[in-house]
């Protein structure tokens, strides 16, 4: 598989509106249903290289921070990943911030805000890798129960955990980007806190092989639009749980 400086995506499922808002090494999607309606049309697909930040013993977060809004990388991993921005390049659909590079403009009073209108195929969203740029790393979040957030705005969220199984430089997944998933439909214009625990986020059911969650190897999170539609919400005070 060929490898630059968007997603780590085969090429068999990567047409060319499906990339980052800017070149970063490696995001975690495409969504469910851009994949299934891909691997739908292709009858095999090559298989992905092996990816080189798939570590033997993954780093362990120092604390239960990940991200509190004041800087664009994640907390308590060392080096921490870094957030970015993506979604489905629709012809003259606008989201905030514009590009991975101007992300610090999403960082608004120690809260990352994101807005997005006019995406027509599966819409956009911000995300992060726990660790690692130029390859996805897994990390052991196995010390905790899940994540919590604040969260605050006017549309869903849908919420998408990469771990080793869904994703396809890890060659353990055929049908990848399954990933375990969860979605908050109750915003509001007040902060709420959201919890989630690990056994609640569920993938949608047509990874192959089926994928099983391990907190030893997650590698990424995303907060995306559900669906084509305009999105508009903040996220504050991203932790793991105990």
């Amino acid at each position: 598989m060929k490898r630059d400086a968007v997603f780590a995506v085969p090429a068999t499922i990567a047409p060319a509106w499906l990339v980052c808002a800017t070149a970063l090494p490696a995001c975690l999607m495409p969504p469910a249903s851009v994949v299934q309606r891909s691997q739908a049309a292709t009858a095999s697909q090559s298989e992905p290289a092996k990816n080189i930040g798939d570590v033997p013993a993954p780093a362990k977060p120092t604390g239960i921070l990940i991200s509190d809004g004041t800087v664009p990388t994640v907390m308590n991993l060392h080096p921490g990943g870094g957030w970015f921005v993506f979604n489905d390049h629709t012809a003259g659909a606008v989201m905030t911030p514009a590009n991975t590079g101007d992300f610090a403009a999403a960082l608004q009073n120690g809260a990352i805000h994101t807005m997005g209108k006019g995406f027509a195929e599966w819409g956009g969203g911000i995300g992060f890798n726990f660790q690692g740029a130029e390859a996805l790393t897994p990390i052991d979040a196995s010390a905790f129960t899940g994540i919590s957030f604040k969260a605050w705005g006017s549309t869903p969220i849908h919420i998408g955990l990469a771990t080793k199984a869904t994703m396809p430089e890890f060659n353990e997944c055929k049908k990848c980007y399954d990933h375990f998933a969860a979605d908050v439909v109750d915003l509001t214009d007040k902060p709420k806190i959201y919890t989630f625990t690990w056994a609640q986020l569920k993938p949608a059911g047509w990874g192959s092989p089926k994928p099983v969650f391990d907190s030893k190897t997650i590698v990424g999170l995303n907060f995306t639009s559900k669906g084509a539609i305009p999105w508009d919400f903040t996220i504050d005070d991203l932790v793991f749980t105990k």
